[in-house]
């Protein structure tokens, strides 16, 4: 069985064209990263020092550049992969190999805890407040004073701690929880005892 049939599914993008944090997790260190980033350092960053904008227009314009060509690539991106998905298990499927591979240790552990504590916090609102702290966050960075800058980095540091504490706090409520089994139908009568 081929490691690419070992998958945690994506969830899909919103809208059909935003961006996912899931995504573009995997996608950090890979090839996609480049076509996310090349054009940001050769034309948008380069506009940006050039001309004279205010310290927030660079924040905003990175948020909507993230949101419309961040979508864009995965969007791309997501259908190039599961054509090459597909080819490769026609492939595997012809070689018939009965070797078993492992599945691969989620590396994402702490997105997906990060996700389930946001839902679990926020409710309906978690992709709202998501995009508002995620814009909020990058005026503070975008900033220009290094206390804002030091500031984002604990909170970031600080969130973290959160989260995984409470992650951890979730997985150990959810061992030591016993099912019990249910009780006799007659035994809570009290005129059974009398």
């Amino acid at each position: 069985m081929s490691a690419l049939k070992v998958h945690t599914p994506l969830p899909p993008q919103p809208w059909g064209w935003l961006p996912t944090d899931q995504f573009w997790a995997r996608a950090l260190l890979t090839p996609i990263a480049l076509i996310f980033w090349l054009p940001f350092f050769a034309f948008i960053f380069p506009l940006t020092l050039h001309f004279n904008v205010a310290w927030w227009q660079p924040a905003l314009g990175f948020y909507l550049y993230h949101q419309l060509w961040g979508g864009l690539v995965e969007r791309l991106a997501r259908k190039r992969l599961v054509q090459r998905h597909r080819r490769m298990l026609v492939a595997d499927a012809e070689s018939s190999s009965t070797e078993k591979v492992p599945a691969p240790a989620s590396r994402l552990s702490g997105l997906d805890d990060y996700e389930d504590f946001m839902t679990r916090l926020l409710g309906r609102y978690n992709r709202l407040v998501h995009h508002v702290v995620n814009l909020a966050f990058l005026v503070f960075i975008f900033y220009p004073s290094w206390w804002t800058k030091a500031l984002g980095v604990l909170w970031i540091i600080g969130l973290t701690k959160r989260v995984r504490a409470s992650a951890r706090r979730q997985r150990l409520n959810s061992f030591v929880d016993p099912v019990l089994p249910a009780a006799p139908t007659g035994a809570l009568n009290p005129a059974d005892h009398e």
